[in-house]
């Protein structure tokens, strides 16, 4: 008997928690920084943290084990980061003033709208629906997770 196809929900849920594990290992070895990490993580799903947090559920549930790859500890980081990218309390930078965050509101017809909002030196340029509109306007591979100052 065939199966069904996923739900868009569940397809995104395993996206995210193959590409959390790949990017867990790319951190791991040092072939990528945990920023590029979190913002790459954080546009596979955007605006849905409820996704994120279920993935990151999932994989904290998983019994520890002696040897573990990709590693738990930074797939879960990387989550974690990714979640606080998604609620919209960090920002992701680019070069020459880029940030892109993640914003959700109810617009005056009631509908709840989910987009990437795109600023340039802190000025509106557009809100997007996808990824790939955003790409259209910015070298999405370029994005990082905004790093807290330092005191």
């Amino acid at each position: 008997m065939p199966s069904r196809p996923l739900s868009a929900d569940r397809s995104l849920e395993v996206r995210l928690h193959t590409r959390a594990g790949t990017l867990a290992s790319a951190v791991a070895r040092g072939l990528i920084s945990p920023g590029r990490a979190v913002a790459a993580l954080s546009l596979v799903a955007p605006c849905r943290p409820e996704l994120t947090e279920r993935v990151r559920s999932r994989i904290a549930s998983v019994p520890s084990a002696d040897v573990e790859w990709p590693p738990r500890s930074v797939q879960i980081t990387l989550l974690d980061s990714s979640l606080r990218v998604a609620l919209g309390t960090v920002k992701l930078t680019g070069p020459g003033g880029v940030t892109v965050e993640h914003v959700t509101y109810t617009d005056k017809l009631g509908y709840e709208r989910r987009v990437l909002r795109l600023k340039r030196h802190g000025v509106f340029v557009g809100d997007f629906r996808s990824v790939e509109e955003l790409g259209r306007h910015v070298e999405v591979a370029s994005l990082s997770e905004d790093e807290p100052d330092s005191p």
